[in-house]
């Protein structure tokens, strides 16, 4: 592990913690980090895999290359990958998410795992995707007998989610980096506060600084070739 992964992990924990307790008053600004108003409202691809969220998050920025520049740092994601591209100490067993573009992680298939652990215990379900256009992660458990549930009629207790990366062109040849996370559960104190307390605002953390790292590496490395 080197110095810079650890000392942006510390800060990414502080980042989580300070996000944590004062979400009540944050929400506002994570429900749309980087978006217009417009932006948050409008639908993207993965929004049926939760058509009832309970919380969502929203952030966008625009990378100065074109989508097919920016859409093989997705196709490699995940931990025993790539990594997350966010706080590496924090999501990656302290290993640096990948500078480069590895050809041997290019291939993805729905249904895949994304590994989200770096043991590979958990991951998330590639739902859906198109090169160049989007990357859907996730769907419904059943959180009691851990099998995949319907999101229309999920079962007594279970826990919705994506995330979705959307690569959007734009005339200038940049594009426009959107991530959607929409969550939903079966309803109770401890589960409201468990994921709308505590994941919630984790989840804006990451994923933000997710966007930045992938937006810092595709510049530079379009700037090298």
């Amino acid at each position: 592990m080197n110095i810079q992964v650890l000392l942006e992990g510390i800060w990414g924990a502080i980042s989580n913690a300070f996000t944590i307790v004062f979400s009540p008053l944050l929400r506002p600004g994570y429900h749309r980090w980087g978006m217009q108003p417009e932006e948050a409202s409008q639908p993207l691809p993965g929004d049926e895999y939760v058509p009832h969220p309970h919380s969502e998050v929203n952030a966008a920025v625009t990378v100065k290359v074109l989508p097919e520049c920016v859409w093989p740092w997705f196709a490699q994601l995940g931990c025993q990958r790539a990594g997350w591209y966010s706080y590496d100490l924090l999501d990656n067993a302290g290993r640096p998410s990948a500078a480069e573009i590895l050809p041997q992680f290019q291939t993805l298939a729905v249904g895949d795992t994304i590994k989200a652990l770096p043991n590979g215990a958990f991951g998330f379900p590639v739902a859906a995707f198109i090169p160049n256009e989007f990357l859907t992660l996730g769907g419904t458990l059943d959180t009691k007998t851990g099998k995949p549930g319907d999101p229309f009629h999920p079962p007594a207790e279970f826990f919705s989610g994506d995330q979705t990366f959307v690569l959007r062109p734009l005339p200038d040849g940049s594009t426009r980096l959107k991530f959607r996370m929409r969550t939903d559960w079966n309803q109770s104190f401890g589960m409201n506060l468990v994921y709308r307390g505590i994941v919630e605002p984790i989840s804006f953390i990451m994923g933000r600084k997710m966007l930045l790292n992938i937006k810092k590496r595709a510049e530079q490395l379009n700037n090298r070739v």
